[in-house]
């Protein structure tokens, strides 16, 4: 049986398809208005990137609570539907048919792996507005399909020129789960590195889910490079950067990787992230005046132990409200209408600024931000 979650802020969230329950007394007036604008949350609860799923689950919410505060989209209240995007693409197609099927869905918001992007790109595109929120490997241009993460094209080329010359990082080695995202990823920093005369000295992939990375680690020793560049997620990057410091590897080689958010960097442990340095366009730690704000609505409304935000998490954040944008410069969330005003955006959403942070313990420090 599903289970319904309820948010204190206002949207109905619904877990795995959940009844509807108003969220408040005054929800109960919604069937004499409009109907409300129905979102299809694709986040992870199984396999490596489930970490971080309840982060995304309740940054949906706060983002859905202040649409619904203001209007909602288009005059219409946000509904949040969640399902299981973690695990097998195909079996998480399924899952969001029966969803949109079953809920009568107006768009999905998705925060997952890019293999599970293209397998959900095969069967919605065209049908349901699909947005795609995190980092990604880039030249997603099919219609319908909206993402908006950063691509290795931004993140990483002047996070691997710092460490270049201020770490002396001359030798890299580069490891990455095996799909499409961390091989785009190494493609762009081995041209960075050769372009700055570097050298890569050695690259392994490891499946989704290998528990046996040994030899990785064996290899690694022996080549004995001044860098680690990593392109792996979750559960998987916990795994290897946890092996990498029992090998006593972490005092004198040092890791880059875009995806180890807050709650992947709590999983490693505080005792193995040493010399561990992080490219990306969000940390909890920011200290602007939009983060600030953030995390000063997020911990009203959540407390200080609902689950950290990171980079992935926040992505699920800005992907609802690029999602209102779009729609309210669109007049409309029918697909031909979002896809024009996507495609007539000129210029807007420019990308945030990409910074590079050190993991001090179990959170990150910001050393700066990038060019």
């Amino acid at each position: 049986m599903p289970m319904l979650c309820r948010s204190p802020l206002g949207p109905d969230f619904h877990n795995n398809a959940g009844t509807v329950l108003p969220a408040s007394p005054e929800d109960a007036l919604w069937p004499a208005r409009q109907t409300p604008i129905r979102l299809g949350l694709l986040v992870p609860f199984q396999g490596a990137d489930a970490i971080w799923g309840p982060s995304c689950q309740y940054s949906a919410v706060l983002a859905a609570a202040e649409l619904n505060r203001n209007g909602g989209i288009l005059g219409r209240q946000v509904e949040l539907f969640a399902v299981d995007a973690g695990g097998d693409p195909q079996r998480v197609v399924t899952r969001a048919w029966e969803l949109v099927e079953e809920h009568n869905i107006d768009a999905l918001i998705g925060v997952h792996l890019s293999s599970v992007r293209l397998a959900l790109r095969e069967a919605f595109a065209g049908v349901v507005p699909y947005v795609f929120a995190p980092l990604y490997e880039g030249g997603e241009r099919t219609r319908g399909v909206f993402a908006i993460g950063d691509t290795p094209e931004r993140q990483f080329p002047a996070a691997v020129n710092w460490l270049m010359k201020n770490r002396r990082a001359q030798r890299w080695f580069l490891v990455g789960n095996d799909y499409i995202w961390p091989r785009a990823s190494h493609a762009v920093v081995r041209r960075i590195v050769s372009q700055a005369q570097g050298s890569v000295v050695g690259e392994e992939y490891i499946g989704l889910g290998q528990e046996n990375i040994a030899s990785v680690i064996e290899k690694i020793a022996k080549l004995k490079p001044d860098i680690i560049f990593e392109s792996l997620v979750g559960s998987d990057c916990v795994m290897f950067n946890r092996a990498f410091s029992r090998a006593g590897l972490s005092r004198s080689i040092d890791r880059l990787s875009g995806a180890i958010e807050e709650n992947t960097l709590l999983g490693i442990g505080a005792s193995h992230t040493q010399n561990l340095y992080c490219a990306a366009s969000y940390f909890s730690a920011l200290n602007t005046a939009t983060n600030r704000d953030f995390m000063s609505q997020y911990r009203a409304a959540f407390g200080a132990n609902a689950p950290i935000q990171g980079v992935l998490s926040h992505s699920c954040y800005d992907a609802i409200h690029f999602f209102a944008k779009l729609s309210e410069g669109a007049s409309s969330i029918h697909m031909s209408a979002l896809c024009d005003a996507f495609d007539n955006r000129q210029g807007a959403n420019q990308p945030a600024p990409i910074y590079l942070a050190k993991a001090q313990h179990m959170s990150f420090e910001i050393l700066q931000e990038l060019e």
